[in-house]
């Protein structure tokens, strides 16, 4: 499927169907950029999913600069390409053995928090019921319900946030009680 009306008379256009005219390459980043997000959803793969993105957000974000885009589309992939890039140092805890000369790893989990917000298993429950949202459209061939596919987004997203919240305030209650 295109990915933009836009006459190929037009810089932006001709870009977009030279890309679409490749086939195979265009599914591979479309592919890509699908997997990846769906990665980032999760909270096991956020940093693989994050690591697969930079170079994809790396690429549109030079094509966005080097192509007039307009105003807006270059800020937002400047955007894109800096929530990536601080996605992947907020976790250099888990790749940064990577580049060190004797690659063992000297952790000491007592020492460090558990983080039970963020490692609940709901959030990726939530994750799998965005990916399932988000391919909705394609799967039914109706691309024009996408103001009903943002407020089931939103209205996950805060069904999600506030189950959590009530689980872990009931949780400490309970925690209190004993």
């Amino acid at each position: 499927m295109r990915f933009t009306s836009i006459p190929p008379t037009e810089p932006v256009g001709y870009f977009f169907e030279a890309m679409y005219q490749t086939g195979f390459y265009w599914n591979f980043l479309g592919w890509g950029q699908f997997i990846s997000g769906a990665l980032l959803m999760t909270q096991r793969f956020a940093t693989v999913g994050a690591m697969m993105f930079l170079p994809i957000i790396l690429n549109v974000f030079v094509i966005t600069h080097a192509i007039n885009f307009g105003m807006g589309t270059p800020v937002i992939t400047t955007l894109m390409l800096v929530a990536t890039i601080f996605l992947i140092v907020w976790d250099y805890k888990k790749w940064i053995i990577l580049f060190r000369q004797d690659h063992r790893i000297k952790v000491n989990l007592t020492t460090e928090p558990e983080d039970k917000f963020m490692t609940d298993p709901l959030w990726t429950v939530t994750g799998v019921i965005f990916i399932v949202l988000t391919i909705m459209p394609w799967i039914f061939n109706n691309h024009s319900i996408f103001h009903v596919w943002g407020i089931a987004m939103l209205t996950v997203g805060v069904a999600a946030l506030a189950i959590k919240l009530w689980k872990d305030r009931l949780a400490l209650k309970q925690s209190k009680v004993y």
